[in-house]
């Protein structure tokens, strides 16, 4: 069959086989598909850097029936659609458009008839010259020497215009990382390529390194072995998309829903969310099936909160459950197996990870402990219970269990009221009896302090006793650990949630304590700055990731500047810059320098 795609017209009544074969003599065959009676052949040559030809071919039969008929081939490339109306006069049809119409990507092609029904359809994927972003990386100097310090700048255009967006920056030892770049997944190979495919895409990086006509009849066969319908043209042409299943996320939320004791949705009640130990107090009202959410919210690792709802009579005779699991993310279309690493690949990367690490612990610079091999030989003693005390389980003063709690049910109070030894109850607040306080003890529900709400002290009948897990006491110096505060006692109440229970089974009475997972903070990079009195120091450089920058923002101009210093391996260096415009122009550049000792 030759390099790329193959077409013929079969004669009707006529079958066909296809013979493969191979250069060790093998061969394949396999039965052809019977031409039907009448009908047309869609075929693309995508062959030519500049320019893209679509070939509608009728056979006789069709030819005849639907002579002038009006003929519609629709390209959907990159959200836009492009349609070319013909008049069927010649059973043969070339339809040639420049790609610079079209968007870089796959594109999808269906042949229409005067009813709007497709009759063929096929993929193709774009390069169209001049829709991607034009990126340049420009260092200081040609060569460096080792430890030497290097600037880069780089600068991101679109057309003829500045391009200002968001990229991302890594700088390599190449020959300590040596990688194939026709294996890379980048951000082209993903975005305008992979994501697109049905199937797996091996060396999706090859079909971006190699622009010749060898590549591009590379990517037309990928097209045609991978390629799927994806969406019925009917909604297309009717401009009818259905609702996105998952919008946008603009921040972080937390929802749950509002019943009442009897479980009937609550509607119109409101709730607030009110952050521990401080800040501002948000509210929401409840809809008719009662639920809420708290949208567009930021907050950093594990953030503690208390959910409050009131009816609409103000009561807080509701029970509340928090939705913390969220729904599960969009599978992406492909699933693509990670490249395999070769063996010399990773031993090479592993033994300079060995000799960094040695490095670092000779000088005394490596955090953390190094750790041996533990087995364990045992189980977990029934003593050590779950609870949420900063001094752990077991050095609680008092503690009593979800057993002997829910033994009489009904009020917390009614479960501990002579019973949580050294502790007494006025309306629900918990005080210190032996030795006496001067006021309420401190309260804690899975890690986070009760604050008192509308001036009173917090009322541990909001939690009901068939969701407690432990309950234990604090005083004098087991106390301390909680700051001044402490000198009444501290009162650590543990729930079923806190202590592994499913939170969708969970639900509390008028408060729920929430321990919510707010934005990871990202450490810095570590890259060393090396002076006149550190770059001859003794310690040896065997770094292999020079420089890491996840977040490069550029100016309104494109551009922005970066500094770092060699390690101590001379060899070739790769700069990867990669990323995306403020207008979703994508770009990818790779940049390399030489280290001379």
């Amino acid at each position: 069959l030759g390099m790329g795609s193959f077409y013929f017209l079969p004669q009707e009544g006529k079958t066909y086989k296809a013979v493969v074969t191979f250069a060790n003599g093998t061969e394949n065959t396999a039965d052809l598909p019977v031409a039907e009676d009448k009908g047309m052949v869609l075929a693309v040559d995508n062959r030519q850097a500049d320019t893209f030809y679509a070939g509608i071919f009728a056979n006789k039969v069709y030819f005849e029936e639907n002579k002038g008929e009006t003929i519609s081939l629709v390209i959907y490339s990159g959200g836009e659609t492009s349609v070319v109306n013909s008049s069927l006069d010649n059973p043969q049809l070339i339809v040639h458009l420049p790609k610079s119409a079209l968007k870089t990507g796959v594109a999808q092609i269906t042949l229409f008839n005067s009813k709007g029904e497709p009759l063929n359809e096929r993929l193709a994927f774009i390069q169209s010259p001049g829709n991607q972003l034009n990126m340049r990386v420009q260092s200081n100097k040609p060569s460096y020497k080792p430890r030497e310090n290097v600037k880069l700048d780089i600068a991101s255009a679109f057309k003829d215009g500045a391009a200002p967006g968001h990229f991302s920056l890594s700088v390599v030892n190449e020959g300590k990382v040596p990688v194939d770049e026709n294996d890379e997944t980048t951000i082209l190979s993903y975005l305008l390529l992979s994501s697109d495919l049905k199937g797996a895409v091996e060396q999706p990086n090859f079909y971006f390194t190699d622009t010749t006509a060898y590549g591009r009849n590379s990517l037309d066969i990928l097209m045609l072995t991978q390629g799927y319908r994806r969406f019925s043209w009917k909604q297309v042409l009717a401009n009818n998309y259905p609702p996105l299943a998952f919008q946008p996320e603009k921040g972080l939320e937390i929802n749950g829903q509002v019943t009442g004791l009897f479980g009937k949705a609550l509607a119109k009640g409101v709730i607030s969310l009110i952050p521990q130990p401080s800040g501002p107090v948000l509210t929401a009202t409840t809809d008719g099936k009662g639920l809420f959410k708290f949208q567009n919210l930021a907050f950093t690792d594990s953030a503690h909160f208390v959910l409050s709802a009131v009816n609409a009579k103000g009561r807080n005779s509701t029970k509340i459950i928090w939705f913390e699991d969220k729904p599960e993310p969009v599978a992406p279309v492909n699933q693509s197996p990670k490249p395999v690493i070769t063996d010399s690949t990773m031993a090479a990367y592993i033994s300079n990870d060995k000799l960094e690490q040695s490095e670092l612990i000779k000088y005394g610079h490596l955090k953390g402990i190094s750790l041996k091999q533990v087995t364990i030989k045992d189980k977990k003693r029934d003593d050590q219970y779950r609870t949420q005390s900063l001094i752990g389980a077991g050095h609680a003063d008092v503690v009593m269990h979800a057993d002997e709690i829910e033994r009489i049910g009904g009020p917390l109070v009614n479960s501990l009221e002579g019973r949580l030894h050294s502790v007494g109850f006025v309306n629900g607040v918990a005080y210190l009896r032996s030795p006496p306080g001067d006021g309420p003890m401190m309260v804690f529900v899975d890690g986070a302090e009760m604050s008192p709400l509308g001036g009173s002290p917090f009322d541990i009948n909001m939690i009901p006793s068939s969701q407690v897990e432990t309950i234990e006491v604090l005083k004098a110096g087991n106390a301390s650990i909680y700051g001044e505060g402490a000198n009444n006692g501290v009162l650590i109440i543990t729930t079923k949630q806190g202590g592994g229970r499913s939170i969708k089974d969970v639900a509390a009475i008028g408060v729920l304590p929430v321990t919510a997972m707010g934005f990871y903070k990202a450490r810095e990079f570590y890259s060393p700055k090396y002076t006149s009195a550190t770059v001859n120091s003794q310690q040896r450089d065997f770094r292999s990731t020079l420089f890491w920058k996840p977040e490069l923002v550029t100016d309104e101009n494109g551009r922005a500047s970066i500094a770092y210093y060699n390690a101590d391996a001379a060899g070739t260096y790769k700069v990867i810059v990669e990323g995306i415009d403020n207008d979703g122009h994508l770009g990818r550049v790779v940049y390399r320098y030489v280290v001379a000792n």
